[in-house]
């Protein structure tokens, strides 16, 4: 298939041209073209008569290609030297040279070395990937090689200063040898303007200047150009330089150092904060709790024990905001002897008790919690389901919030009742109950009260209804609030603690 006189020294028996790649290519590419190449030498679609070798040579390259480790023994046989050393100036007919990836003629090629690093603790191995590249294969060359640093470049004594400068190379688009460029260039340029090409050999001779050093290789270039010409048919198209630093490869590999930058930024804004907190906190001063003051529990629900100790019996629990009398200290302190609202005694830990009532802190952390207003039939509180339904029609001309009471006095299920309507109660459950509603303005979801102007109500007793459990189906049930009054039929007032439990 192949001249074995027209072979390169990195591909030795010319497996890699057999299937139209480099021997840059990774093991995708290389699937590619073998499949690529095989739909068009198979004997059965091509009908000359030396398809049948070419297809044999074909699939013998792709086998020893595939394999990783006949792939490997392969490579160690081929030798890629410098291009200055492979290229010949003064060649009467010159080949353009093909990317060392893709194996493609490229119109701009350039001579690259990419490095990559690997480590694990006292293991250290660098790689150089070097080669002629097109672009499009140097961008993939140069994210998979730092791709791979960062994974696995930072595991061992000496491997983070290495894989600092492989990245930093591989983000500046490698290392351009200029020696090696300029021949790369030049004999590029030769190569087109033999294939009759004169515009692109032109704009080739233009690029090889940035890598010229001499006068002796300025002149070379100047021969180019002069042979290539300067009418206007070769200036009239030219290349665009398809090496500009802005591309989308440097954005990819500059990504993982923004990360880490932004990372750092803030491990230092964190450590800044947490300095001043500690400052701020260290100029804080807490005193014992003192026989005598009044303060209220900062914590969801306090445990009263009977002794100052976290494994003695509960005594009592009470909530957040209850404002407590202190009776005394213990354990240096640590431990407050209080007087709850119920006249129970016993040991709380002091640090749960901040100074003053709790009316107003309640007040204001129901503001700040207070949510949107509910809707007409909107369920608030639920501890118990069912299957019964029912219905409820508020006639007291004020909105409500509606709770039904077990005998015992537990609530069971709260919802919202807008003014002169009606709702509908899905799954209550079985059992005996009664019902209470508040008034007010502005209700408090963190609270479960109205803010302003609240007021509690009963309905009268012969109200009570009762889910029978027994009935085996769903019963409809109903309630009317009557208005507020004084009357056998109408609601009365409640206590706010009874509502509330």
């Amino acid at each position: 298939m192949h001249d074995p006189a027209t072979r390169s020294p990195a591909d030795p028996l010319g497996y890699y041209a057999a299937l139209g790649v480099g021997p840059l290519a990774d093991s995708a590419e290389i699937k590619a073209a073998y499949r690529r190449r095989a739909k068009i030498l198979h004997p059965d679609r091509n009908p000359l008569d030396d398809s049948h070798q070419d297809f044999l040579e074909l699939v013998d390259a792709y086998c020893n290609l595939s394999d990783r480790g006949r792939r490997e023994k392969y490579d160690a046989t081929a030798f890629l030297p410098p291009p200055g050393d492979l290229i010949d100036p003064c060649d009467p007919a010159p080949q353009p040279l093909t990317c060392s990836r893709c194996g493609k003629v490229t119109a701009q090629p350039r001579y690259i070395v990419f490095r990559q690093v690997k480590s694990f603790l006292f293991i250290l191995r660098k790689r150089s990937i070097r080669g002629i590249f097109c672009r499009d294969c140097a961008d993939r060359t140069a994210i998979r090689a730092s791709t791979v640093t960062w994974l696995l470049g930072w595991w061992s004594l000496t491997g983070p200063w290495h894989s600092v400068k492989a990245l930093v190379c591989n983000l500046r688009g490698g290392d351009k040898p200029k020696a090696d460029n300029l021949w790369v260039l030049l004999h590029q340029a030769r190569a087109f303007l033999a294939a009759g090409d004169p515009a692109i050999a032109h704009c080739l001779a233009e690029q090889a200047g940035e890598f010229a050093r001499s006068e002796p290789e300025r002149a070379r270039i100047g021969d180019i150009l002069r042979s290539a010409g300067r009418d206007g048919s070769t200036t009239a198209r030219r290349l665009k330089n398809r090496w500009s630093p802005w591309n989308y490869a440097p954005v990819v590999q500059f990504l993982p150092w923004a990360a880490l930058a932004v990372g750092a930024a803030a491990s230092l804004v964190a450590v800044a904060l947490r300095s001043q907190t500690d400052s701020v906190t260290a100029m804080i001063t807490v005193h014992p709790a003192q026989a005598g003051e009044v303060r209220h529990v900062a914590v969801d629900v306090l445990k009263v024990r009977q002794r100052p100790s976290a494994i003695e019996p509960v005594v009592a629990l009470i909530d957040r905001f209850t404002t407590v009398q202190v009776m005394d200290s213990a354990a240096g302190g640590e431990w407050a002897r209080i007087l709850t609202p119920g006249g129970i005694t016993g040991y709380v830990p002091s640090r749960y008790l901040f100074g003053g009532p709790g009316d107003e802190q309640r007040t204001r952390w129901c503001i700040d919690q207070k949510g949107p207003d509910p809707q007409n039939g909107e369920v608030l509180i639920r501890r118990s389901g069912g299957e019964h339904r029912l219905t409820v029609s508020n006639a007291t001309g004020k909105d409500l919030v509606v709770r039904l009471k077990t005998p015992n006095g537990q609530t069971l299920l709260g919802f919202f009742v807008k003014a002169d309507a009606s709702a509908v109660i899905n799954d209550i459950p079985d059992g005996t109950f009664r019902a209470v509603f508040a008034s007010g303005e502005s209700y408090s979801r963190a609270c479960g009260t109205f803010l302003d102007a609240m007021q509690t109500f009963t309905v009268p007793t012969a109200q009570v209804f009762q889910a029978n459990a027994n009935s085996g189906r769903r019963q409809e049930l109903s309630v009317i609030l009557p208005p507020v009054g004084d009357g056998p039929g109408q609601s009365h007032p409640l206590p706010l603690e009874s509502f509330l439990d």
